[in-house]
């Protein structure tokens, strides 16, 4: 409470959704310049964008890049402010008086830990790469997994 005020609530919601519609409008812009002459089916759980651009027929190579840059420093932003965050958490643990209180504490953590190294290693392999010979059955295969187990 003393350091979320409801003006920097506010803010950094407005911020995201902001930058989330501004990055997503431009990835927009990008894809419906494509054209697409061969079948329509895309072989995935989801319309995704790795198998939409290998069902383009032009050129996509700017779109990949533009994807993978556009992807990439929301997501390693995030994940930096939340290692940061966790940083500071891990120290106020190793202050605490209590064995079981620390205990408890990394216990949690290490939970939390584990579902962010699930969601980000997925992202990073599914979107933070430009590479346009990227597998679409390891690209199922991560969107799966990371469906299924997170």
């Amino acid at each position: 409470a003393a350091i979320m005020k409801r003006q920097l609530c506010t803010r950094l919601v407005v911020a995201a959704w902001v930058i989330g519609f501004t990055l997503s409008s431009y990835h927009l812009v990008l894809l419906s310049e494509l054209t697409f002459c061969g079948p329509n089916k895309i072989h995935h759980f989801f319309c995704d964008n790795s198998p939409l651009f290998k069902l383009s027929c032009s050129d996509a190579s700017l779109l990949w890049k533009a994807d993978s840059l556009l992807i990439s420093f929301p997501l390693l932003g995030s994940l930096c402010l939340i290692l940061v965050s966790y940083m500071c958490i891990f120290h106020c643990i190793l202050h605490m008086p209590s064995a079981s209180g620390r205990k408890k504490a990394f216990a949690t953590c290490s939970s939390h830990l584990t579902t962010l190294a699930i969601a980000y290693g997925s992202c990073t392999v599914l979107y933070a790469q430009p590479s346009e010979d990227v597998s679409l059955d390891t690209n199922r295969t991560v969107a799966l997994l990371n469906t299924v187990l997170y």
